[in-house]
């Protein structure tokens, strides 16, 4: 981020990635919670998901761009980095 590292948790880079790869697309709690558990079925939770998101946005979400929406009563959103 601006030259800089952004460092990620093993949960946070994963999630990440599933926005990233459905961009405008409204992922419900329930899809992404199935994306993120994992091969070896380590459960990752609503609040580990919720957690998850206020981290990433903390790391990522800088001179007011906002990157992940959340869609109230459905799930989240990737929206790129759009002027909040």
């Amino acid at each position: 981020l601006a030259g800089e590292p952004v460092i990620f948790t093993p949960l946070e880079y994963r999630l990440l990635k599933v926005l990233v790869r459905n961009p405008q697309i409204v992922l419900t709690r329930r899809t992404l919670l199935e994306k993120l558990w994992d091969a070896d079925e380590n459960f990752v939770d609503e609040h580990a998901l919720t957690v998850a998101i206020s981290r990433i946005r903390r790391k990522i979400e800088v001179n007011g761009l906002q990157y992940i929406k959340t869609v109230y009563g459905m799930g989240y959103m990737w929206i790129g980095g759009l002027k909040g």
